[in-house]
């Protein structure tokens, strides 16, 4: 695992622009009014796949991985995978039990796998909230959140993270999705940039 451990810090991150907008109580109902019909919509996305990079940057220290992340329903499939074949781990689970294996076929169970996944790696990563939070949706009932114009979200935050997102593309002709979202929390920053999304089940029609 140490080679792994490396190289997710050879490099750092770059800071995402942010910017706020007043807006009229009009219009404001009308985003959210357009938020909650997206939201449905995405939810119903009950099995997905998404494929990217993700940057980490801890402190000073930063890195990369190329990111492979399939879920079935609330089944999570994960694979993260250093350049060069220097290493890589896998997850595979749900939130009762999780499996995580790295690239010599080491294995442990785990019912927290953000911690498991940490003690391993380095990365403190929130496995079991990242499937909502990847789709633009919110993962704790007392999460907050800013709208863009389109009536999805900006910003977000939830459970001690702040996850805000630059891009949205038309994935399929059916849904909005993020393309690129960064996730902070103290001196940790994980940065998504995602190159594809397969929707293998997605209902109703995409709002602009």
């Amino acid at each position: 695992m140490l080679p792994f451990i490396a190289l997710l810090f050879l490099s750092g991150c770059a800071t995402l622009p942010t910017s706020t907008t007043p807006r009229s109580q009009a219009e404001q109902t009308r985003l959210e009014s357009a938020w909650h019909r997206h939201e449905a919509q995405i939810r119903n996305i009950a099995n997905w796949q998404c494929i990217g990079r993700a940057a980490v940057r801890t402190g000073i220290k930063g890195g990369s991985v190329s990111l492979d992340w399939r879920q079935t329903g609330d089944v999570t499939d994960v694979r993260l995978s250093a350049p060069l074949n220097q290493g890589s781990v896998e997850l595979l689970g749900n939130a009762a039990l999780m499996v995580i294996k790295d690239a010599e076929g080491n294995q442990r169970y785990t019912n927290d796998p953000t911690r498991t996944l940490e003690e391993l790696t380095g990365w403190q990563i929130p496995v079991l909230a990242i499937p909502d939070w990847i789709r633009g949706l919110p993962h704790g009932s007392n999460a907050r959140y800013t709208l863009d114009d389109h009536g999805r979200l900006a910003s977000l935050t939830d459970a001690g993270w702040t996850i805000s997102y630059e891009h949205y593309e038309l994935i399929d002709g059916r849904a909005y999705l993020p393309m690129r979202l960064t996730l902070e929390r103290g001196d940790i920053r994980l940065r998504l940039a995602l190159e594809q999304w397969s929707l293998s089940a997605a209902t109703g029609t995409a709002h602009p």
